[in-house]
């Protein structure tokens, strides 16, 4: 008999109670979680496919929290673009072994380091470089030559 008492007042307490309001979230579309290409592109040339020539995408994390520094990309010692959290850059390059350089620009509080990949870049091929940071490092760079996904 207990137990049949607590349970009406249960769903009695249940009816009185004001309604909670439920806030449903559709997800984004897929576009919207894709990097958005950089704006600050400083050798065109670099960055324009042409015939022949293999891609090296360069993604920049995207930051919810922390520093919002620069990153200063350049291939051979060709400074090509600034990415900031979010950005991404298509360098189009030839084949042979290459040299991509990565340095947080040091402006505010963002202090300087610096970190060199060396690639083998093939024709027609896609290489994947993932830059950001994170509690322990101030730049951090995964690279992956097979042109496949980077963990998350």
């Amino acid at each position: 008999m207990k137990h049949l008492a607590a349970l009406v007042f249960a769903l009695c307490a249940t009816a009185c109670a004001p309604a909670v309001p439920l806030v449903v979230v559709s997800p984004a579309p897929s576009s919207a979680r894709e990097p958005k290409p950089t704006k600050d592109v400083m050798d065109e040339a670099a960055v324009t496919p042409r015939e022949g020539a293999g891609a090296i995408v360069i993604t920049r994390q995207k930051v919810w929290l922390g520093k919002r520094c620069t990153y200063d990309i350049a291939i051979d010692d060709r400074h090509v673009a600034g990415l900031r959290p979010g950005e991404k850059v298509t360098i189009y390059a030839d084949p042979g072994a290459r040299t991509i350089d990565v340095s947080v620009r040091d402006e505010a509080d963002c202090g300087p380091a610096n970190a060199q990949v060396a690639i083998d870049v093939v024709a027609h091929t896609t290489n994947k470089i993932k830059v950001g940071s994170d509690h322990y490092y101030d730049l951090k760079v995964e690279v992956n030559a097979f042109g496949g996904s980077l963990p998350k």
